[in-house]
């Protein structure tokens, strides 16, 4: 219907003209045929409940920032309720800027920034459990985990915990989840890697065989989706260690991306066709052989950055080097329909996609960006508008909580959760990540520390053992002293018989 209805705006013709045309471009459809069509998407627009969002920029912005020109797969701007980062520029090492997130104003000459890598930062996740905690992953093929400090006005050189393991610089990193402390990674070493965190053990790896485009975690944790520079998107049970699907999503050799539609049961594959137009596909995890739908986005050159709501259905479509952001939702058909877009002549160098918690539900905001631009950053509000100012159930269900579902010894033994949930009306809920809680590195592990107890016992064993056969050397070392003096007490009397004996 929105096509029919441009091409008749733009071309400025008769209702019967119109409609002659619209018989025309669609084929073999007859009248009935069309009527029903036109129908049906006139019912699919009614059942649309966020058709009318629109993008608003806020006007405090965070002015004077600095940014990286490394490389890089990820968003690279990424925040919760209190703060954001995202990679400074640096002319050696890798550096991280981070802000609070209720404080725009224009930066100062010289602000304390995150410093301990030796290369550039390729990625970087916020602890979704605990707000002050960081996790970079770098060139230097290291992750860092970082305590952010109530007081954040000096340098940070020294990181709470460093993971290595990985052979190449790494490409993409994120937490679990439901489950804390456990964390995945993507490097260019061609491998897969899942962190216990606090106990700094990598607990399983994979091959993907390329290199890294994309990474995500089901809602539930139970699997993990990448794509790769081999056009294959593969879905990975981690603690199995094995590929469970792979799908051959896009023809295209540009980068593409695979997440997973929250509890939907589909997952979403971002890419580009044979021809390089810019496309979308949406697949039943249970039925891979092909998509349920398919969606044209446009001809651009830009790798598609999806961020999807799991709580409204709505995907938020956006690229590095552009100031477009789309707006789509997720229709009963299993097809995304765009809603509109937000538009700005400044292109945005990183974008960040801001938990629910953070929203100001008193205005009807359903969403929120964080944008880096050259030399500014500033935060982008998703708007539904409502009649009334009171609290929107329907525009607010709930949403993740800040507390985990599963520790990470429950999730490595085998067990799934769903993230816990809770309410977003004003006032239901104070926020558990927002306390300071800083993580530290726990000691061995149980099985760990079983082997080094019994080690110890049996080289107290073993000491007990030399100390008795030294006390038994020194008593026989005596005997011999004392058998030897008596040897020689024999030898004197004898020769002095045999001189007597002479005489």
């Amino acid at each position: 219907f929105f096509f029919f209805s441009s091409r008749r705006r733009h071309t400025r013709c008769s209702g019967v003209s119109w409609a002659r045309r619209c018989v025309q471009e669609t084929g073999t459809w007859g009248y009935q045929d069309l009527c029903k069509f036109i129908s049906n998407t006139f019912k699919m627009i009614a059942n649309l409940r966020f058709r009318h969002i629109y993008g608003d920029a806020i006007r405090e912005k965070y002015d004077g920032t600095e940014y990286t020109t490394t490389s890089s797969e990820s968003c690279l701007l990424k925040g919760n309720n209190t703060f954001f980062a995202w990679p400074w520029r640096s002319t050696g090492g890798g550096t991280v800027a981070v802000l609070r997130s209720n404080n725009p104003h224009r930066l100062p000459v010289q602000i304390p920034l995150i410093r301990g890598h030796a290369g550039p930062i390729h990625d970087l996740d916020f602890n979704p459990f605990n707000d002050y905690v960081l996790a970079t992953g770098s060139e230097d093929t290291t992750i860092k985990i970082w305590n952010i400090p109530e007081e954040y006005t000096q340098d940070l050189n020294e990181p709470a915990i460093t993971l290595t393991g990985h052979q190449k610089k790494i490409g993409l990193i994120q937490f679990h989840p439901s489950a804390e402390n456990v964390l995945a990674s993507v490097s260019y070493d061609e491998t897969l890697r899942i962190w216990d965190v606090v106990k700094q053990e990598q607990r399983s790896q994979i091959n993907i065989k390329e290199t890294p485009y994309g990474l995500d975690w089901s809602l539930d944790g139970k699997l993990v989706a990448t794509a790769s520079r081999d056009k294959v998107c593969k879905l990975i049970d981690p603690r199995a260690n094995q590929i469970v699907h792979s799908i051959s999503a896009h023809e295209g050799p540009k980068s593409q991306k695979f997440i997973f539609l929250g509890t939907t049961g589909y997952g979403l594959s971002c890419g580009f066709s044979k021809t390089f137009e810019r496309e979308l596909k949406v697949w039943d995890l249970n039925k891979l052989d092909t998509p349920v739908s398919v969606t044209s986005v446009d001809s651009a050159a830009g790798a598609l950055l999806p961020f999807f709501d799991e709580d409204t259905g709505c995907l938020y479509l956006t690229s590095k080097g552009e100031g477009l952001i789309r707006f789509y939702e997720l229709t009963d058909e299993k097809k995304f329909h765009l809603n509109g877009d937000y538009r700005s002549n400044v292109p945005g160098r990183a974008y960040g996609f801001l938990p629910k918690t953070s929203l100001d539900v008193s205005k009807h905001e359903i969403a929120r960006f964080l944008k880096l631009t050259d030399n500014y950053i500033e935060s982008i509000r998703i708007i539904c508008p409502r009649k009334s100012d009171d609290f929107q159930e329907d525009l607010f269900p709930e949403a993740r909580s800040e507390e985990p579902a599963l520790t990470a010894d429950e999730w490595f033994s085998g067990r799934d959760e769903l993230p816990k949930r809770r309410s977003l009306r004003p006032g239901a809920h104070t926020a558990a990540g927002g306390q300071v809680r800083a993580i530290k590195a726990s000691g061995p592990s149980q099985e760990l520390q079983e082997r080094i107890e019994k080690l110890t016992a049996l080289v107290g064993d073993l000491e007990t053992t030399v100390n008795n056969l030294q006390g038994q050397v020194g008593e026989r070392d005596q005997v011999i002293q004392e058998l030897r003096a008596q040897i020689q007490q024999l030898q004197t009397e004898n020769d002095t018989l045999k001189a007597q004996g002479s005489q």
